[in-house]
């Protein structure tokens, strides 16, 4: 059955080759040709796919945030302002002039905080003099140790006059206490010298009266056995009689001094303490009238010394806002910026907040700066140095929150970039790397998040 079959196709097979004419043989040979090439064709479109496939699913690529940015001073800008206000007496810079630190740009009308200042001190000083001369008084000094502040202030003649003063008022204190603490104190060595001189009296008479009481009582036994007249006996007994009393005046006036010298003692130990209390009652009272007033006068000093408007920093001014001798300053009014000189230059990037999540600390970028139009391929390696805590609202659009990233270029990248200098403002696109993935999973992303949320159930 086989041979017939195999010898009936061939036989068809000549039939149709007899059939054919000599002038379809060139036609038929370049049909041939055509379905050859494009199965090569395909078996190529076949094999570059399989590869395309293969790289995609299998070569890393890097993953990154974009990010437009700016370089930005590591310190930023300093805004130059005054606490109180004032008005303008004389303007001493100019816009982009470069100014040191601590340099006077501007100063503001004194005659105010000068009149101020001065009541502040000529009470403050006066009452420092004061307190010193109080604590002389307490601690007993034989003149008055002045505060630093006053000695210096002396030169000033209100102030010299408040403190010759506190010295003549020292003077006729001390004077006054002491006339009175020697008046007592003479009264007393007076009435000790009454009362010694009694007691010496005394012990006199007391022996007197030994002698005349043994006398009586022998000249009692004489009268008695009748050896001597009875007139002898009574006078010995007056003479008894006229010690005794002496003997009792002297004691009265004895325990009278005695008692005066206490008396006047007490009195001399309550003019000193009464003295001490009223010294320490004023000197608790105009001590804390020195600390208030103290801080009135620091502050007042530091009002007068904030006439002159300084620099915060060495750099040049920008945004000068007054330029006018005469405006008037409102109290923290910005008067103008110094963009700090000699800073290290950071890259601040605007992260969308869906893309926070990627970010953090350490990780690198790549940074491209279209302001090097000679070099518009030229891209540096940067580093995140830290992240945004929350959200930053720009006032002038609310609605552009993000968060702010601040990164630094690397040694790498600050050898990349050369001798080309950057500048606070110019802008950067900045790219942060955040891990490798396919091509494959790149392109299948978008599809694989949307059959993610429209097959979410409702």
């Amino acid at each position: 059955m086989s041979n017939q079959k195999l010898s009936k196709q061939l036989g068809s097979r000549v039939e149709d080759a007899q059939l054919v004419r000599p002038g379809d043989e060139n036609a038929l040979r370049a049909s041939a040709d055509t379905h050859g090439i494009a199965r090569k064709g395909l078996w190529v479109l076949a094999l570059s796919f399989g590869g395309f496939l293969l790289w995609a699913g299998l070569a890393p690529l890097d993953e990154g945030v974009p990010s437009a940015g700016t370089v930005a001073i590591d310190t930023k800008r300093k805004s130059v302002q005054h606490l109180t206000g004032g008005i303008v007496q004389e303007v001493l810079v100019r816009e982009g002039q470069e100014v040191k630190a601590d340099q006077v740009l501007m100063r503001l009308d004194a005659s105010v905080s000068k009149a101020n200042f001065e009541a502040v001190r000529q009470r403050y000083v006066g009452l420092s003099a004061m307190q010193s001369r109080l604590q002389a008084e307490q601690r007993g000094l034989a003149k008055i140790e002045f505060r630093p502040e006053v000695q210096q202030a002396m030169s000033d003649p209100q102030i010299m006059a408040q403190v010759n003063n506190q010295r003549q008022l020292f003077e006729s204190r001390r004077q006054a206490l002491q006339a009175d603490l020697q008046g007592m104190e003479e009264a007393i060595g007076g009435l000790k010298a009454q009362r010694d001189a009694s007691q010496e009296v005394l012990a006199q008479r007391q022996k007197q009266l030994a002698i005349l009481q043994d006398e009586l009582k022998n000249m009692r036994e004489l009268v008695k056995d009748g050896y001597a007249p009875r007139n002898r006996q009574m006078e010995i007994e007056r003479q008894v009689a006229d010690v005794q009393a002496s003997l009792a005046d002297l004691s009265g006036t004895a325990l009278r001094a005695t008692r005066s010298i206490a008396e006047l003692n007490q009195r001399l130990l309550a003019r000193s303490s009464e003295y001490r209390k009223e010294v320490e009652t004023q000197l608790a009272e105009v001590s804390r009238e020195v600390q208030a007033d103290a801080e009135k006068f620091a502050a007042q000093k530091q009002d007068l010394e904030r006439i002159d408007i300084r620099s915060p920093a060495a750099g040049h001014v920008m945004g000068l806002a007054v330029q006018s001798v005469g405006a008037v300053v409102q109290p923290g009014q910005k008067l103008m910026d110094v963009v700090p000189q000699e800073q290290d230059l950071l890259l601040e990037a605007h992260i969308a907040p869906h893309l926070i999540d990627k970010i953090h600390a350490g990780l690198l970028a790549d940074v491209r700066f279209n302001a090097f139009a000679h070099s518009p391929q030229l891209v540096v390696e940067g580093k995140v140095l830290s992240i945004s805590g929350d959200l930053v609202t720009d006032p002038q659009n609310p609605q552009m929150a993000h968060f702010l990233a601040r990164l630094q270029l690397t040694e790498a990248g600050k050898k990349a970039l050369g001798t080309r200098q950057l500048q606070p403002g110019m802008p950067a696109e900045i790219v942060i790397k955040t891990g490798e993935r396919s091509m494959l999973k790149y392109l299948l992303n978008p599809l694989t998040k949307r059959l993610a949320g429209s097959m979410k159930e409702e």
